[in-house]
């Protein structure tokens, strides 16, 4: 069995190829669905360190790292997961009134998320593990480098590829950057802890006019405000008081004179929440309220957007244990905290509902900095030196998994991925890369 004492000292062996890596992805960004040259980077990595990969058309980069040590018996088989895109914003150029490490070059684009983190610390890791002797790892490790998490739903492709190819898969590990915690602090629960979300963006056409005559128009501006006011009083009459729910409007663009009735009006937003039959409660309470008063004020409502819930991520308890087992034993006792509920949704969450998962957040807080921003804002920055940790707990994972073989009590999703995709009521992705020749 390796020592990961050991494993802990490679990883910060390798700081300066992460730091490289980070900045690289940094400074060229690529928004959802469409990281070509990201994936075309990724891949020349992978091939520099001998290591097989498949790119998943619009779906990522699958990457095994094969084992020589299998022992008897069926070999375990653990995922690895970094995530590959980045937000449509443009990032500030100082944080905490310091120059920026490194700054985008692909305007209105930036990893306001940390995924260049998460890319750097797996390409780390896989060159830590293809540096081990392969008798000494037990088993297959795959290192999935997953497109579109930010709402673009590559995931499904990547879980058509696997259920296609019959890849087997015992487990699965995630890093997430986090900038309430400290460097060398990891977050860690089980159970419950991404949210699930409910999408929509709507369209209310009404009836234009002129704003000394508003009695011949349908505004739908009144509308909206409408739904709004009506919209918050579903908490509170529908959803049962144990039942966690957050809900935000997030845009609202509608005329473009103060005497002119808009015909129109757009609003979106997401509902934020941990079980399916909460997520579906709100989604038809919504819709509800949306056509009553529609038909109130006169308007017709047109549903551009109207998905979910999404899945939550679900922390496998034997999973979790095993992985707060690893950092401790990488980091000590001290590096693991137990990590609150957190309402922000990931595609992760497909992988934790067929396969015993666990996501863990690794701090990126610089606390010479005074108080960090949070993620998808622009004055968002991680600490490098975070980046040593993220490597070795992704290496530490897969390895204690193989050594251990640990017997994982797990329901999975019972359906393929479009099963799943019909359960949650999402469309199929938007497909962006070129048809094969």
């Amino acid at each position: 069995m390796i020592e990961l004492k050991q494993i802990a000292a490679q990883g910060r062996a390798l700081a300066p190829y992460a730091v490289e890596l980070r900045r690289h992805f940094h400074r060229h960004p690529e928004p959802t669905s469409r990281e070509f040259e990201t994936v075309k980077f990724i891949c020349g990595q992978l091939a520099e360190l001998g290591i097989a990969y498949h790119k998943i058309p619009d779906g990522g980069i699958l990457a095994e790292i094969r084992g020589a040590g299998l022992g008897d018996g069926p070999s375990p088989h653990v995922l690895l997961r970094a995530d590959c895109d980045a937000l449509t914003m443009e990032e500030s150029e100082t944080v905490a009134g310091m120059p920026r490490a490194c700054r985008s070059e692909n305007p209105g684009v930036a990893h306001m998320c940390g995924h260049d983190g998460h890319m750097a610390m797996l390409l780390g890791a896989a060159r830590l593990l293809a540096g081990i002797d392969p008798t000494e790892i037990k088993g297959v490790i795959y290192l999935l480098f997953e497109r579109g998490e930010e709402g673009g739903n590559c995931i499904y492709y990547v879980m058509k590829y696997i259920q296609e190819q019959g890849i087997r898969i015992d487990t699965c590990f995630a890093l997430h950057v986090d900038p309430r915690t400290e460097v060398g602090k990891f977050a860690l629960k089980s159970g419950p802890d991404r949210a699930g979300s409910v999408m929509f963006e709507v369209e209310l056409i009404g009836k234009g006019g002129h704003g000394s005559r508003p009695d011949l128009a349908n505004n739908p501006i009144d509308c909206f405000v409408a739904i709004a006011g009506a919209l918050k009083d579903v908490r509170m009459r529908h959803i049962a008081p144990d039942r966690i729910i957050t809900v935000n409007i997030g845009s609202v663009r509608s005329g473009s004179k103060r005497n002119i009735v808009p015909e129109s009006l757009k609003f979106n937003g997401t509902a934020r929440l941990f079980d399916v039959e909460t997520g579906k409660l709100f989604k038809e309470r919504l819709h509800a309220v949306i056509e009553s008063m529609a038909a109130l004020y006169g308007c017709r409502a047109v549903y551009q957007e109207f998905s979910g819930p999404s899945l939550s991520v679900n922390n496998d308890p034997t999973a979790a244990q095993l992985a707060q087992e690893a950092l401790a034993e990488l980091f000590g006792a001290d590096a693991v905290e137990e990590a609150d509920i957190d309402m922000t949704a990931e595609s992760f969450s497909t992988l934790s509902t067929y396969y015993p998962s666990v996501m863990a957040r690794l701090g990126v807080w610089d606390k010479a900095r005074g108080e960090a921003a949070g993620l998808h804002k622009p004055e968002f920055d991680l600490d490098e030196r975070a980046l040593p940790y993220g490597i070795a707990a992704y290496a530490a994972y897969a390895l204690r998994c193989l050594d251990r073989r640990p017997a994982f009590q797990f329901a999975p999703f019972q359906g393929d991925a479009d099963a799943l995709l019909r359960y949650t009521d999402r469309p199929v992705p938007a497909r962006y890369d070129p048809p094969e020749s």
